[in-house]
């Protein structure tokens, strides 16, 4: 994912309305409430365009409950590995595994059917839980439309990182409309924030620190921010 028309008329920066048309941020001057802004353009997964979500979680939360099935599980079937590690990393990494986290929740679900019921799904996958919440936590300014939001990969991660200038822009454009603050964020903070990526080991998953790109691991039960995508 890198910042420029991919031909197709999903360039990074450019606003998502609720019904799926695209907006350039320059030539963005109001919020319809009827069709108000609900994501930004991040980039493509395997030739998908996807989305960045207005919010993030406005405290951290950690991936997995220590001493639940999901903290002292390596779930293999999400388990992506980057090339490089450490203080800006997240530019130029490449990935082999799982690179895409569209279905990583549904992934883990499927090794932990007791941990994710309705009931304990808050409280021992806290990150995850956040946004399987995000449609109705802000469904007013969705206008109750439905987004399948995912948490990204760490390769989807750190491409949000790359393109975070022109994601940023848009955030700030809409955040500074009348009545945009409670449509968007005025950017993305200078904080962890977690993928739903597994580690070869059983505790820890990937994170990008957004303060300088570094890519890094932290044990599941640490508390880090949350940002989520959904494809069209």
């Amino acid at each position: 994912m890198s910042a420029k028309d991919y031909g197709t008329g999903y360039e990074v920066g450019k606003i998502v309305l609720a019904d799926k048309s695209l907006v350039e941020k320059d030539s963005y001057t109001s919020i319809d409430t009827s069709n108000p802004p609900v994501g930004v353009i991040c980039g493509l997964t395997y030739g998908v365009p996807k989305m960045i979500a207005l919010h993030s979680s406005d405290s951290g939360l950690s991936w997995a409950k220590r001493y639940s099935t999901g903290y002292n599980t390596k779930f293999e079937g999400i388990i992506c590995t980057p090339s490089k590690t450490g203080s800006g990393a997240a530019l130029s990494a490449t990935f082999t595994g799982d690179t895409d986290g569209s279905d990583n929740w549904s992934y883990i679900k499927s090794k932990d059917a007791e941990g994710t019921a309705d009931a304990v799904v808050a409280e021992n996958y806290p990150a995850f839980n956040w946004v399987s919440q995000y449609n109705t936590k802000y469904a007013d300014k969705l206008n109750n439309k439905k987004f399948d939001w995912y948490m990204p990969s760490i390769a989807e991660l750190c491409g949000v990182y790359k393109n975070r200038t022109a994601i940023d822009a848009s955030l700030s454009k809409i955040h500074g409309l009348t009545n945009g603050s409670g449509y968007a964020d005025e950017k993305l903070v200078n904080r962890w924030y977690w993928s739903s990526s597994q580690i070869s080991d059983n505790y820890v998953a990937w994170l990008v620190d957004f303060s300088d790109g570094d890519v890094g691991d932290h044990i599941k039960d640490d508390s880090d921010r949350v940002c989520c995508l959904a494809g069209f």
